[in-house]
Parts: C-alpha cells; sequence; structure tokens
C-alpha cells in the first residue's frame, strides 16, 4: 500500500519526499497506533509506505521477511518503522519522527514539536485505556467497561474544550500540525477509540470546541483527500 501526500499549493508540501527508500510502516489494517503516522505523512508532504498484515499480530518475527521484531526493539508489538538503517518500534518515536521529515513541518520550532508531542502521547493515552475497556475489561465487567470509558472521555473532553482555542488550530498556524491531528485521530478512528466510544455509547458532541476544530481539521484539502483514500481509519476487522 503507497500513501501518498496531496499535491498542495504551499512549497513545503509541494516538495514532498517520494523516493525509493521512503519509510516504510508495518502495522495491522486498522487505525489503532498507526493512524497517527499516517495523518501526518499525507499532511506533512511525505509518502510512506505500509504493509497491514493482521496475521503479524503478536508474532516476533513478521511473516512477510521473517525478520525479527527485536530489530526494531520491539518484542512482539506494532507499528514498526523503517527508513533506509533506521528501525524502530513505538509508535510516539514513530510519529515525532515522520513529523521530523515531513516538508510540512521542517521549520516547526522546538516547543512546536514538543506541543505536537504532548498531543500524541495523550491520543496514545486514551487509546491504550479504550483497548484495555474493550478487549479486557468488558470480558470481565462490561459496565465496569462502559464506566471507565465514559470517565476516559469526560476528563481528556473537559481538558480539551478548556484548552484548544475555538478559532484556526492548536499551533496558530494556517494549516493542521500534528496536535490537531491528533485530537481528529481521538474523534474518527474506529478500531480501538471508536469501538470503545460505541460500547459507551459516548457523544463526544457534547464536546463543541473539540468537534468544531476537527471539523476544521478535516476540511484541509490534504485531510480530506487522505480520509477519502483511507481503508484504516474507520475499519473494523474484528466486528467489535
Amino acid at each position: 500500500i503507497l500513501i501518498n501526500p496531496p499535491m498542495h499549493a504551499m512549497s513545503e508540501r509541494n516538495n514532498s519526499i517520494m523516493t525509493s527508500n521512503s519509510p516504510h510502516l508495518i502495522y495491522l489494517p486498522i487505525a489503532g497506533r498507526a493512524e497517527l503516522t499516517r495523518l501526518i505523512a499525507a499532511v506533512g508532504g511525505i509518502t510512506i509506505t505500509e504493509s497491514a498484515n493482521a496475521a503479524n499480530l503478536g508474532k516476533p518475527d513478521l511473516l512477510e521477511t521473517g525478520e525479527s521484531k527485536k530489530n526494531y526493539m520491539s518484542p512482539k508489538g506494532m507499528p514498526l518503522l523503517q527508513h533506509g538503517d533506521l528501525k524502530i518500534s513505538q509508535s510516539g518515536a514513530i510519529e515525532a519522527y515522520v513529523a521530523s521529515i515531513a516538508p510540512l513541518y521542517k521549520d516547526l520550532t522546538p516547543q512546536q514539536r514538543a506541543v505536537d508531542m504532548m498531543f500524541m502521547g495523550i491520543k496514545e493515552e486514551i487509546l491504550a485505556n479504550c483497548a484495555k475497556a474493550i478487549f479486557t475489561t468488558q470480558k470481565e465487567d462490561k459496565d465496569k467497561a462502559i464506566a471507565d470509558v465514559c470517565t476516559l472521555f469526560d476528563t481528556w473532553g473537559a481538558v480539551f474544550e478548556d484548552q484548544i482555542p475555538a478559532e484556526g488550530f492548536i499551533q496558530g498556524l494556517p494549516y493542521p500540525t500534528p496536535a490537531d491531528l491528533a485530537l481528529l485521530n481521538i474523534t474518527i478512528s474506529y478500531m480501538p477509540i471508536g469501538s470503545a466510544r460505541k460500547l459507551a455509547q459516548y457523544d463526544f458532541g457534547k464536546w463543541k470546541k473539540v468537534m468544531a476544530l476537527c471539523e476544521r481539521v478535516k476540511a484541509d484539502e490534504h485531510v480530506k483527500e487522505y480520509l477519502s483514500a483511507s481503508k484504516y481509519t474507520v475499519a473494523n476487522p474484528w466486528g467489535m
């Protein structure tokens, strides 16, 4: 699968990196812990290739090549990323790396990158707790799983609603950065966050500023183009 960055009027996106040595993402055919990387690449102006094979879930080696995931500093987990001699795991590291080489984001200050990484971390915390609720807690106590999800969304929704801008994007730039994309990831991706939201019948609509910002992000031409072509944003291969 080749994820191409859309054409953009801005020179940074026009100068997108498209080489035979593009970063290669290894994950599952779901949004999960790779969706934000995909969004950052598409909006930031960098082409990545991807293999998404559910058969690699929980395995120590990659079935396609036989390579050990230990080469990426991972015992069994994903996502993984290879770019030239670089091989890394951990979604936050992958997201930060792709953002650092994306043409659109090349001039972000250390402070702006720190804000983006903060939102990446919040996204990961929310995602991990949603996964726990749908894959573990609900098998033992469905009511507790629902309560946990509602508390999670209420807690972070209140923080977002208090802190994000009523207009424009989080960093005050004319385009969305990974911080904005992380919020979009939280509100529209299905597995596992959307599945947890479905379980709890939770309405993100109560957070007016959050949803308004996400609508502005979705209106970005390149976000719109990415979402229209994405196979994984709302994928639900396990029927949950």
